[in-house]
Order: structure tokens, then sequence, then C-alpha cells
């Protein structure tokens, strides 16, 4: 018995977590690869955090951070938009099954 091993690792066994948090290792893209769904997905989850960051700084009454919160959440928001619209073309065009 292995110190620092859980029971589902000793009986090799993956977790639920584990495979939810892996989701990126098993696709067909190639080792270490995250593919662009992804890419666009982190982009929006961290258009979400400045967006409530620069709503929490202006409560408080940090204009400032607020503002500058609020431009690289705008930004990153964009940019979300301009390859999910890619994708979104692409999926109907040309990776058409």
């Amino acid at each position: 018995m292995v110190l620092g091993t859980g029971r589902s690792e000793r009986f090799g066994r993956r977790r639920a977590a584990d495979c939810v948090w892996n989701q990126f290792r098993y696709r067909k893209l190639g080792p270490g690869t995250r593919g662009l769904e992804a890419t666009a997905m982190t982009l929006l989850k961290w258009a979400l955090i400045f967006f409530v960051v620069s709503i929490i700084a202006g409560i408080f009454g940090f204009t400032g951070i607020s503002a500058a919160s609020a431009d690289v959440a705008r930004f990153l928001f964009y940019v979300f938009v301009v390859i999910f619209l890619v994708l979104l073309v692409l999926g109907l065009t040309i990776f058409r099954v």
C-alpha cells in the first residue's frame, strides 16, 4: 500500500471529478492541446470574472479599478464573440458531415 493514494486510485478507477477536470486531455486533438472551444469558454469565464470585479469595485467606490476591469471584460467578451462566430460559421459550413 502506497501512502497518499486514495481508494479509487488504488483500485485503478477514475473519480468523476478527475474525468471532468481533465476533460480536454482525452479529446482526439493530440496530447496537451485544449482546442478552440476550450479557449473560447475560458475567455468567457475571464470576462465574467472581470465584470464581477468591476461591479464590486464600483459598489465600493473604486472607480478606476472598476473602469479598468470593465474595459478588460469588454475586450475579452468581444474576442469570445469573434471566436464563437468563427466556430459557428465553420460548424455550419466546412465541418458539416
